[in-house]
């Protein structure tokens, strides 16, 4: 991975001065070490504003991945259907050319800061991002929790399929979205693999 060397830039910032007359703030700061168009950037959201954070990075020109999750929420009348970061609080970005500053991030909106240690950005390959893609669900572009909260011996009942509307128990996870349950089937316990998407507590 090449790396650019430090560089010294000059920002002008307007503010209002108490007089109430604008003037013009000049700061001089020093980026962090930049890496390549190619390397995705780690942001870091405010709380509860990663589309926000998003969106003001789009609309600069930046690639920007926010990788969601939908996953059931407990709200009154029951339980619905809620969109939500997969990583809280953190999305990717990338510059789309080769001369574009990433230090604009820094300053949009829903923004909090990006992720670095020391004078080194945090930042991802290509081939990273697109891992993370590969487990969304090709159907509906989100990605779904390996394993829901269960332990062995909880009760759960089938919600979907020919065997909806069974009650059973929680055993062990036998795949990625594979587990295996205890049904009661006609009186007579069922050891059974279904889908987790299958099941509700």
């Amino acid at each position: 991975m090449q790396i650019e060397e430090v560089r010294r830039i000059d920002a002008e910032r307007h503010t209002v001065a108490r007089n109430g007359r604008a003037r013009i703030i000049r700061e001089s700061y020093t980026t962090a070490t930049l890496q390549t168009m190619s390397d995705w950037y780690l942001v870091y959201t405010k709380a509860r504003q990663e589309d926000a954070a998003a969106s003001g990075l789009e609309e600069q020109g930046y690639r920007v991945y926010l990788p969601k999750l939908r996953v059931k929420r407990r709200r009154t009348g029951g339980k619905v259907d809620v969109e939500e970061p997969l990583f809280p609080r953190y999305l990717f970005a990338a510059p789309t050319q080769d001369d574009q500053s990433i230090s604009p991030m820094q300053f949009t909106r829903g923004v909090q800061k990006i992720v670095r240690f020391g004078h080194i950005y945090l930042s991802a390959s290509d081939d990273i991002v697109e891992a993370i893609k590969k487990k969304e669900d090709p159907d509906t572009g989100f990605h779904r929790l390996t394993m829901p909260s269960l332990r062995p011996g909880d009760a759960v009942r089938v919600k979907t399929g020919p065997l909806a509307g069974i009650d059973g128990i929680f055993e062990t996870q036998s795949g990625q979205d594979r587990v295996i349950v205890l049904l009661e089937v006609l009186g007579q316990s069922t050891r059974t693999e279904v889908s987790i998407g299958e099941l509700e507590t």
